[in-house]
């Protein structure tokens, strides 16, 4: 059985093109991390692609991002954690951009980077 890919695209560009569960496992923990943040994830999925739209996706990965920092939750945190980063790199590969107001923001951006390195 081949291994298929799931694109994830902005505009006309892949950024990034994981097998095809890790594609959907990430689309379905991200879909919940906005219903529980109660903000639009900015994907559009279908069978084997997610389009992204950077403008509303940039919202979410922010709060997100702050919601990591703030609440503080061992279990929470976790959670995050496995999101987090791709979201990051998602952006920054799409073009998109993140402020950072915090110093613990601008060391979980650095560590998150440094993981997908």
């Amino acid at each position: 059985m081949a291994v298929m890919s799931y694109y994830f695209e902005v505009g006309d560009e892949t950024v990034w093109n994981p097998a095809s569960r890790v594609g959907e496992l990430y689309v379905g923990m991200l879909e919940a991390a906005a219903a529980v943040l109660k903000v639009p994830s900015g994907l559009t999925p279908g069978a084997d692609e997610s389009y992204i739209d950077m403008p509303v996706f940039e919202v979410l990965v922010q709060k997100m991002l702050a919601y990591r920092i703030e609440v503080g939750h061992p279990a929470m945190s976790i959670m995050l954690d496995g999101i987090l980063p791709l979201s990051i790199m998602l952006v920054e590969k799409g073009g998109g951009t993140l402020a950072v107001t915090t110093e613990q923001e601008r060391r979980y951006l650095t560590e998150a980077r440094d993981k997908l390195l």
